[in-house]
């Protein structure tokens, strides 16, 4: 059991460092974002593909390591990593638990660094097409008539001939 103990958490370890590159990487694309470099983001979300793999892999090497423990510990139900951190002896039980909090501590700064460059995406997405309906005047403008009324008027394209 102590070799399975070892090699799950060696697994755990590799699977944290996956978690920080893709954090790291998360952080660098926001600065991609705001600075909008279109092919900086590009290789970005390249390296985020290649790392959401990379973690699939350790993922499956982690579940079939689990499943061995499971014949091995004592337990009912299904085994997490919080059960097998309050089944197994030290050294492993504080590892273990160590390992965990580390990776839910990354992956929540992962999900809130996501969200960010989610809602800046979105709001660049938003600006890029405010610009085209005033470039092509194709957007609705408000506009007061001499009695100071508010009315909107949809403009004609400034852009593309409107004669053919």
């Amino acid at each position: 059991m102590e070799e399975k103990l070892k090699s799950l958490t060696e697994i755990l370890r590799k699977e944290i460092s996956l978690y920080e590159r893709l954090l790291r990487l998360c952080r660098k694309e926001k600065a991609v974002v705001i600075k909008g470099d279109l092919r900086e983001l590009e290789k970005i979300t390249r390296e985020q593909e290649t790392l959401f793999l990379e973690l699939r892999e350790w993922e499956r090497a982690r579940g079939v390591v689990m499943e061995s423990l499971k014949k091995l510990v004592p337990l009912s139900g299904k085994l997490s990593l919080s059960k097998l951190a309050k089944a197994v002896k030290e050294p492993f039980a504080s590892q273990i638990e160590s390992l965990q909090k580390r990776a839910i501590s990354l992956m929540k700064e992962i999900d809130q660094a996501n969200k960010t460059n989610i809602s800046l995406l979105s709001y660049s997405v938003k600006l890029i097409d405010e610009c085209l309906a005033l470039l092509t005047e194709t957007k609705e403008v408000p506009i007061y008539d001499q009695s100071g009324r508010s009315g909107k008027k949809e403009q004609g394209r400034k852009l593309l001939d409107q004669k053919t």
